[in-house]
């Protein structure tokens, strides 16, 4: 059984809560993941991330960038490779995190590209 760092998870809660859209996403909801070890998370001191394994119809899987907060040195330099290396682990073919256009700019020296556009209109 997986154990999930909850009181580590307790100290970005309030910092995951500000970045999520709680038109699609409540805290609650994440506060659920997390517990239910539907998600991973890592952390710092500064930082935190939480990712999951987003599995395709071919069995093929993905690291799927969730949410992060906190400093984005630690975030960049730290906590995204410890969650491609637990991809690589399980044997994903890649990682993908699909968020705010800021983020294609900091992970590009980290190799990451666009590989699909998300196109949305509020109705």
């Amino acid at each position: 059984m997986m154990v999930t760092d909850w009181v580590g998870y307790l100290r970005f809660r309030d910092a995951f809560a500000e970045v999520l859209d709680p038109r699609l996403y409540t805290i609650e909801w994440l506060d659920k993941q997390v517990l239910e070890c539907k998600v991973t998370f890592w952390r710092t001191v500064k930082a935190a991330i939480i990712a999951e394994l987003k599995i395709y119809p071919t069995g093929a899987a993905d690291v799927h960038g969730l949410i992060a907060a906190g400093d984005m040195a630690d975030i960049v330099e730290t906590l995204i490779p410890a969650a491609e290396q637990w991809g690589r682990d399980l044997g994903c073919l890649g990682a993908i995190i699909e968020s705010r256009e800021g983020w294609k700019r900091t992970l590009k020296s980290s190799g990451y590209d666009v590989y699909q556009v998300a196109l949305r209109k509020d109705l």
